[in-house]
C-alpha cells in the first residue's frame, strides 16, 4: 500500500482512514489493534512535519524526544520529562532500546559521522544506511526494542533523500513523532552536506492503530483538511555546532537551571528551538513561581520568537497555565504570514 501527500497531514489523514476501515486485527502484548501491514507512506514536504490540528498538534513532546536522540542519551528521566509513561525501563535508569547511543555509537561507530563522511566522499552512494534495530534485540527481552530499522540516506539531483524502515508503527501516537525527528534529522544531514531537502518515505511492515486511540483518530478525521504550511528552513550551513549548544542548553533549561536564550551564540532558528524548550519548562508545572507570572514570561518568550510558525502551538501550550478560560483553536494563520 502506497499514501502519499505533500504534508504530514495529508498523509495521516488517509492513514486513519483506512485503518479504521480494516478488519485486519491483531492482539499482541500491547494491547488489541487493527492493522495495515507493508505500506510507504510518502511526504513530499519534509518541513511539513507537524500536525496543524488541535488533536495531534504536537509539537513540545516531539521536539524533546528529538533533542534527547541528538544528546545520544539513554536517560529514562531525560524523555520521561517529555513524554510521561511513553518509553520503558528494566532498570529505572536507562531505555535499553534508545536510539541516541545506536545513532552516534552503536558498537564504538558513530553512525552519523560516518554517513557524513561517506556522502562527502561519494555523493551518490547507496551505503549511507544507519542501522537502529540490532541482532541482539532478537535475542534479549528488554521492555523497549527499537521499531525502527534503519534510515538510508541518498542524495540524487543534488537534494537529500530519507528512506526510513519500521517493523513496527503505533499511527496514532508513533508516526507523528517519528516523521518529526526523521525529517529533522532529514535536514540537519542535508544542511551539513550542502544539498537541498528532497523527499521523504516512511516504510512501516506492521502500520496499526490500538483500539483505545480509534475514537482520537476519528476526531483528528473530522478535522478535516489542514493548511499546509511548513516549519522555517533550517540556516545555510553546518548547524553542528548549534546542534551542541542546543543540546547543552536543553540540559539546562530541564534542571531549571537559568538559560538567557538571547544571549545565546546562535542563529535565530536555534534560538526559537531553547525558547520552545523554556515555554514547555514553564508550562509543565515545575517551576515555583505563581500562574500569573509563568504566564507574563510565557508571552514575553513568544514576543521574542523570530517565526510566527509556533504560534498556535505555544498558544495551545498556554493553556495550561488559564484552567479557567474557555479552551484557545489553534491559530493556523495565513501561509503568507509565516515569516
Amino acid at each position: 500500500m502506497f499514501i502519499t501527500g505533500e504534508t504530514l497531514d495529508d498523509v495521516m489523514l488517509t492513514v486513519f482512514e483506512r485503518l479504521i476501515r480494516s478488519r485486519n486485527r491483531v492482539n499482541p502484548t500491547k494491547g488489541d489493534n487493527r492493522e495495515l501491514f507493508g505500506v510507504l507512506l510518502e511526504i513530499r514536504q519534509p518541513r511539513a512535519r507537524l500536525s496543524r490540528t488541535e488533536t495531534k498538534g504536537r509539537l513540545f513532546s516531539a521536539l524533546g524526544e528529538f533533542i534527547w536522540y541528538l544528546a545520544g542519551s539513554d536517560e529514562f528521566a531525560f524523555i520521561d520529562y517529555y513524554i510521561k509513561n511513553g518509553y520503558q525501563t528494566d532498570d529505572g535508569k536507562s531505555v535499553f532500546g534508545a536510539y541516541g547511543p545506536r545513532i552516534f555509537g552503536l558498537r564504538g561507530v558513530d553512525q552519523f559521522s560516518e554517513i557524513l563522511q561517506l556522502l562527502g566522499r561519494n555523493s551518490e552512494s547507496r551505503k549511507a544506511v544507519l542501522q537502529l534495530y540490532s541482532a541482539e534485540d532478537l535475542k534479549f527481552p528488554p521492555r523497549d526494542v527499537p521499531c525502527t530499522c534503519t534510515l538510508q540516506f541518498v542524495v540524487r539531483r543534488k537534494h537529500l533523500n530519507l528512506m526510513v524502515s519500521m517493523r513496527s508503527n503505533d499511527a496514532y501516537k508513533g508516526l507523528p513523532h517519528d516523521v518529526f525527528a526523521f525529517t529533522m534529522l532529514q535536514e540537519i544531514v542535508a544542511r551539513c552536506l550542502g544539498v537541498g531537502l528532497g523527499n521523504y518515505k516512511h516504510s512501516v511492515g506492521s502500520l496499526h492503530l490500538y483500539d483505545d486511540d480509534v475514537r482520537k483518530a476519528q476526531d483528528y478525521i473530522s478535522e478535516g483538511w489542514q493548511s499546509a504550511l511548513m516549519m522555517p528552513p533550517m540556516p545555510d550551513g553546518d548547524p553542528m555546532d548549534a546542534v551542541t549548544k542546543l543540546v547543552q542548553a536543553e540540559e539546562k533549561i530541564r534542571r531549571s537551571e537559568p538559560v538567557d536564550v538571547e544571549q545565546l551564540p546562535l542563529p535565530e532558528y536555534w534560538k526559537d528551538m531553547a525558547r520552545l524548550l523554556q515555554i514547555f519548562a514553564l508550562t509543565k508545572g515545575i517551576a515555583p513561581l505563581s500562574m500569573a507570572r509563568k504566564r507574563k514570561i510565557v508571552r514575553i518568550i513568544k514576543d521574542n520568537m523570530s517565526n510566527k510558525f509556533y504560534d498556535g502551538y505555544i498558544q495551545l501550550r498556554e493553556q495550561r497555565l488559564s484552567p479557567a478560560e474557555k479552551p484557545a483553536q489553534m491559530r493556523l494563520g495565513d501561509p503568507d504570514e509565516i515569516r
